[in-house]
Formats: structure tokens, C-alpha cells, sequence
């Protein structure tokens, strides 16, 4: 667009630990820009000021503070792979907010759970899929290294049988006597995403729990080569690492996503972990859980998946171990787990849904 200014939308976070999702998502709205001019804060949209119009993609989670949507007038909207919070749509879609967004309808949802918000709202809607499935017009890489990434993946402590309370600690500590052998190779780069109490005396000890708990959990789909050469990553980091700055966590996110475009493998439970893989077209298995669907155990929100977990090869958490759930795993097992041999593929249904979201940023970008 000519004589406008380009914002960035972002998230920067005011807690201890940032999501760098957020971040990721960003990354997918920049490799659309020949330039950036300007960081876009999600959570202050209704203050930012500008001399000129500016423009935003608006490819986001909204929102923790619903108060400050919808966004000040000096910005130009592009309302596409948005996800609203089902608990604050109260809050976000009043009346001034659904008459602002009827002024660039159709809105484009990141899933169905937000489109039917939308719809319920009286706002026109259609599911555009995830800004991420495009990272790979930027970051796909042929040259692949081999590495196998263990994102954030979901499992319970103590298989999440909480009988009595400590029950599931006193079964993780079961755990780690009876897998000790087989993960001390992991004890060194194991990362967990989820702590117990325990964590605040002896963290070593609980980092070993949780590891056990994992092992118990994959170890009945992976085989053990697999886990102790495959590297562990969170998506949860420290602000401080970053010093709150967002060039910083944008140049992260960015070596995160080259990472996983030279991988042979990536298992994770974080959707902007795996849309961007589907996207830089590396192979990716998505577990999931009722769990997570429902928000229990991390910050969901019911239905957030809907539209896109059909995109992905599937696997889900349950107390036994994780449970493959896509026809087209099942056959690339091998002895009934997967290993260094066994070759997983993507779906190409994102495809059309990508295609789509390319042509939509592409027209907004070039309007005059």
C-alpha cells in the first residue's frame, strides 16, 4: 500500500514468561512486507497513534485485555486468521465492536470456534485457517538436518490418575525407578513445560518425575533411539532472557522456524508449532488432549482446534500413553513404534487454505 506506513502486530507480554507463538505469528505477517515501520501492541490497539494510516494484519489471539479493541482509527485493518476467546467474547464484542467489524466484513476466523462467535455476533465470518500455514513462502528449507524436535508435548505427571491427593506424584516417583536406565540418556536435555509444587525444593528431582511421566507416555509410540537423539524445546521462555525486547524475541521465533524447516521430525502439543511446520512443509504429529481442548492444563479455549486439527497427523494423550489416531501413521509403524527409519508425511489439505490466506494478504497489501 502507497503513502501508508506497515505495523507489525505483536504481543510483547507482561508476565515472567512469554509465549513466543505469538511471536511466530508475527513472522508470518513480516514475510508479506517489503518493510516494517512500526511495532503494533495487541493488547493497546485502541491507543496506538499514528501520522498516517497504518497498516495491520491482524492474525492474532484475542484477547487478555478486551477493553482496548477494537483498534484506534489511525490503523487499516486486516481482519484474517483471527481467534476470539469464547470466555471474553461478552467483553470484546459489544455493540460499538460488532458495528466496527461489520465495516470490513467478511472476517476472517482462524477456526470454527471463532467463526460461529462471530456469526452468533451477527458478523459475517469465514474460516481462513492460520497466517503460519504461509511461513513457508520464506522459510521452507530442502536441505534437511535429520533433527527430531520434542515441542511442548503434552502428558500428565504420573499418568494424570489422581486417585487421592500426591497419588499421581507417588506414581511418577514409581516412574522414575522403574524407567531410570532408560531416560538417565535425557536427563541433561529434557525440558518440561508443566511443574509441581516440588519444583520450588528440588527441581532436579522434579524435572526427573516429569521426565519419567514423558517416557512412560511416548516411549509406547517411540522408540528409544528416537527419544534420547531428538532435541527438547519450550515455546514458554523467560522475558528477561530477552530483555523484553521485541526484535529480540522476533529474531527467536525466527530461528525456531529454521530449526524446524531442516528437521526430519516434529512432535508437539503447540498448534503454532505445528501449522508452521505444515506450512515450511516439514514432517509434524500434533498430540492432543480433552484437555487442552477444554483449556486444562494450559490457557485454551474450547474448540480452538476446530477446522485446523483435521490439517495435521494426529496422535492424542491418554493415561496408557499417547494413542495414534491417523490412518496414515498407523501404517508407517514400525513393530508398532515409530523410529529413526520410519518416514511420516503431511496431509496437503492445508494447501488450498494456504493458497487462500497468500491471495487475501497479497490483495490487501497491494491496495492502493
Amino acid at each position: 500500500m502507497r503513502n501508508r506506513r506497515n505495523g507489525l502486530l505483536v504481543c510483547a507480554g507482561s508476565g515472567d514468561v512469554k509465549n513466543i507463538g505469538d511471536y511466530i505469528q508475527s513472522v508470518a505477517q513480516e514475510q508479506f512486507y517489503d518493510r516494517i515501520d512500526t511495532y503494533v501492541e495487541r493488547e493497546d490497539l485502541d491507543v496506538f497513534s499514528s501520522d498516517e494510516k497504518t497498516n495491520v494484519i491482524m492474525n492474532a489471539w484475542f484477547m487478555w485485555n478486551p477493553e482496548h479493541f477494537p483498534p484506534s482509527s489511525s490503523i487499516n485493518p486486516l481482519f484474517i486468521s483471527m481467534h476470539i476467546v469464547p470466555s471474553i467474547a461478552d467483553k470484546m464484542l459489544s455493540p460499538s465492536t460488532v458495528s466496527y467489524l461489520k465495516q470490513y466484513e467478511p472476517i476472517g476466523a482462524r477456526d470454527m470456534a471463532t467463526k460461529a462467535v462471530l456469526e452468533q455476533y451477527g458478523v459475517q465470518s469465514y474460516f481462513s485457517g492460520c497466517l503460519t500455514l504461509t511461513l513457508g513462502l520464506k522459510y521452507k528449507d530442502d536441505e534437511k538436518d535429520g533433527s527430531i524436535y520434542f515441542v511442548d508435548p503434552y502428558y500428565e505427571l504420573g499418568r494424570g490418575k489422581k486417585l487421592f491427593k500426591g497419588y499421581n506424584v507417588l506414581l511418577a516417583f514409581f516412574l522414575l525407578v522403574k524407567y531410570y536406565s532408560h531416560i538417565r540418556p535425557l536427563k541433561d536435555k529434557f525440558v518440561c513445560e508443566f511443574h509441581t509444587r516440588l519444583n520450588n525444593l528440588f527441581p532436579k528431582m522434579d524435572r526427573m518425575l516429569h521426565l519419567a511421566s514423558f517416557y512412560d507416555t511416548y516411549s509406547k509410540v517411540f522408540d528409544d533411539e528416537v527419544l534420547c537423539s531428538a532435541h527438547y524445546i519450550r515455546h514458554e521462555v523467560l522475558q528477561s532472557q530477552f530483555h523484553y525486547d521485541n526484535d529480540e524475541k522476533m529474531e527467536y521465533a525466527k530461528y525456531l522456524i529454521r530449526k524446524y524447516a531442516k528437521a526430519k521430525l516434529v512432535v508437539t502439543s503447540r498448534i503454532h508449532c505445528a501449522l508452521p511446520c505444515l506450512g515450511i512443509e516439514t514432517p509434524v504429529i500434533f498430540v492432543t488432549s480433552d484437555n487442552l481442548e477444554q483449556g486444562v492444563g494450559r490457557s485454551g479455549s474450547n474448540g480452538r482446534f476446530g477446522g485446523l486439527i483435521e490439517l495435521l497427523n494426529l496422535m492424542e494423550w491418554t493415561p496408557n500413553g499417547v494413542k495414534v489416531l491417523t490412518d496414515s501413521l498407523h501404517t508407517s509403524l514400525c513393530k508398532g513404534k515409530i523410529s529413526m527409519l520410519t518416514k511420516i508425511r503431511n496431509s496437503k489439505l492445508y494447501k488450498p487454505i494456504c493458497d487462500s490466506l497468500i491471495k487475501s494478504v497479497n490483495n490487501y497489501i497491494s491496495q492502493k
